[in-house]
This record gives C-alpha cells, sequence and structure tokens, in this order.
C-alpha cells in the first residue's frame, strides 16, 4: 500500500463514522454480504436496511450486513479495498470515479466496481420567483443569481456538471450559500433560479420545502434551453425526465416539468459471490413489498426501473446481469453476454 493510500486511509478514519450497524439474515452456513450506507436516515441506509430484512424473510441462504462509511466517494475506497461486498452510491459518483475527476484524480478507485440494480432516484428540476422566471435556461444572464446546489452536495455535483458542459457556468452568478439558507433568500430576491430535488417520485426534500413554504405561490418551474438539455442529453450518469412534481403546498407546480434523474444504485465488488448478487437482485424484484414496509421511497420492483440506473460503458456484475436477464428487463442497450468484461 502507497504512503499516499495510507495518509487517505487515516484520513477516513478520522472523518468517517464506520462501523457494523445491523447484521440480520440467515447466520448459518448462508453467505453475508456486507453493504456499506450512508448514517442512519440516509436512502442508501434505509434501503439496504429494508435489503436486510428482506433477505431474513425470504431467503434460506443470504444475510446482509450494513456498514455506515461516511460519504459515497469514501465508499467506493472502502469497496476497492475489499472492506465491503457492495456500496450504496449515486451514480454521478460513479461517474467521477470512472473519470478520475475530483477527489479520483489523485487516488483514482482501481478496480471500478461493477452495476448492480437502483434502489431510487434524485429527480431535480429548476424553479423560479414566478414574476420574473426566464423563459428557459437559455435565457439565464450574468446578472441572475443561481444556486446549482449547495457545495459539496451530490445535488450540486450533478448540476454544476451540466451547467459546465452546457457552457452556461460562467454565464450566470454562481450563488454557494447553504440549503437553509435558501428560502429567505427566494423570499428576499436575491436568488434568482435554484434547483429543487425531489426523491423517487415521492417527496421533496427538506430544504426544497422550505423554500415551499415560506415563499407560498411564488415559484414557476423554468423549461430547458437547448445547450442544456444537449448537455443532459450527453451525460452518462443522469437521465432526461419529464418530472412530476411533489411535496409542493403553497406552490402550485401540478404540471410535469422539465427535469433530470440520477439513480442510485447497490455497486458491487468484482469478487463478490455472483449467485448472490443475482438473488438479492431477484428479491429485489419479488419482494419489493417487504421493502416497501421497511422503505417509503423503496422502488416498485419493476425490471426496467431496477437495470435503469445501468451506466454504458461501465461493467455490469455478472449476478446483476444474469438476474436482469431472467426478469426480462429491456431497458438497457447491453446483454448478458457482454456486461462482464
Amino acid at each position: 500500500m502507497s504512503v499516499d493510500r495510507l495518509s487517505r486511509r487515516r484520513a477516513l478514519s478520522g472523518l468517517s463514522t464506520v462501523g457494523a450497524v445491523a447484521v440480520v439474515g440467515c447466520l448459518g452456513g448462508g453467505t453475508q454480504l456486507t453493504l456499506g450506507v450512508g448514517p442512519a436516515g440516509t436512502r442508501s441506509y434505509q434501503a439496504a436496511h429494508a435489503l436486510a430484512v428482506a433477505a431474513d424473510r425470504h431467503s434460506e441462504r443470504l444475510s446482509v450486513r450494513i456498514e455506515s462509511v461516511g460519504t459515497p466517494s469514501e465508499r467506493l475506497y472502502s469497496l476497492a479495498e475489499g472492506e465491503l461486498t457492495a456500496a450504496g452510491v449515486d451514480n454521478t459518483t460513479l461517474y467521477r470515479a470512472s473519470e478520475n475527476h475530483g477527489v479520483f484524480d489523485l487516488d483514482p478507485i482501481e478496480p471500478l466496481p461493477h452495476q448492480g440494480f437502483a434502489y431510487g432516484y434524485r429527480e431535480l428540476y429548476w424553479i423560479a420567483p414566478a414574476s420574473a422566471a426566464p423563459d428557459s435556461t437559455a435565457a439565464l444572464t450574468s446578472d441572475q443569481a443561481v444556486h446549482p446546489g449547495q457545495p459539496g452536495t451530490p445535488s450540486r455535483l450533478v448540476t454544476e456538471q451540466l451547467l459546465r458542459d452546457a457552457g452556461l457556468w460562467d454565464t450566470v452568478a454562481i450563488d454557494n450559500r447553504p440549503h437553509a439558507e435558501l428560502p429567505t433568500a427566494v423570499d428576499e430576491g436575491t436568488v434568482d433560479c435554484l434547483v429543487a430535488v425531489q426523491h423517487s417520485h415521492q417527496t421533496l426534500a427538506d430544504w426544497s420545502a422550505a423554500v415551499d413554504e415560506a415563499v407560498g405561490d411564488q415559484l414557476a418551474a423554468v423549461s430547458f434551453g437547448p445547450s442544456f438539455q444537449s448537455a443532459l442529453d450527453d451525460a452518462p450518469n443522469a437521465l432526461a425526465r419529464e418530472i412530476e412534481p411533489v411535496g409542493w403546498t403553497a406552490t402550485t407546480l401540478t404540471e410535469p416539468v422539465d427535469g433530470w434523474a440520477v439513480p442510485m444504485q447497490w455497486l458491487w465488488s468484482p469478487s463478490a459471490d455472483s449467485d448472490a448478487v443475482a438473488e438479492l437482485t431477484r428479491l429485489a424484484h419479488d419482494h419489493y413489498e417487504t421493502l416497501g414496509e421497511i422503505d417509503p421511497l423503496a422502488l416498485g420492483g419493476e425490471p426496467e426501473q431496477l437495470a435503469d440506473s445501468v451506466v454504458d460503458g461501465l461493467t455490469v456484475h455478472e449476478g446483476a446481469a444474469e438476474a436482469f436477464g431472467d426478469l426480462g428487463s429491456q431497458n438497457s442497450d447491453w446483454t448478458v453476454d457482454d456486461a462482464v468484461d
């Protein structure tokens, strides 16, 4: 292990809360899968907890062990170093790791994890004060303060990526205030356009809900201009979607809006047992009602939803590919034969 890797591991041990927080399932003679997740209350934590319960109820050989490991990037490093079987990570983090962007520049992930099945989506769209809302992102100017998400958050990473690829990053005034300050800023007119976030078609992010409560019926959706649409179409980590806004009570956003979805998926160690990966993938499909009892934001179990997280050009784990094939997924361009290296 290199000095740089040792230094990074020491840093992670000081920044992360790492430890087993749940062990359930058939512990006698079965296969134990260790899933790396975020802190309690996060999407990956809830999704893993639901899988653990489903494995306990419905599998004769699988057990799921949950470990809380800080940030998505920290989970990828732990996965690469053999400390986890799988990790819950958003596709933006996976994409950045595959391109050696950000923290992965000086310390690339080797080998890259293999893709699995989705456990949720982060959905994003632009909103602005209705009285001065631009016709589209093409109408944004340097006189307007645009909030692309709080720095360091997953919503910020993908939105900044899209703005840069669209050539808009340097043509607007980027606002970097924390999410907690947005309700007051929008109410006072110091933020002209911002990203709203909701999860898996079901719930509005807390800070977006706070903006709704603060400004009342003063917001409107902002559609995409050609350059932003083109950047989104070319982004491997985000999916262009017409999104039905949910959770807005004071704001009237009833029609589908231009938006983008970032899948969150289970990424697997290349050495993970293929039969176990396939069984857990099928379990997410066959017993989605059990998952929903534990995780209100669990997906419905349709094969297309589970496979929709696959990033083209990156390896899919053999076990997941086998399960997708068995479940009849038609939502990806790859086949079982070419899903693995």
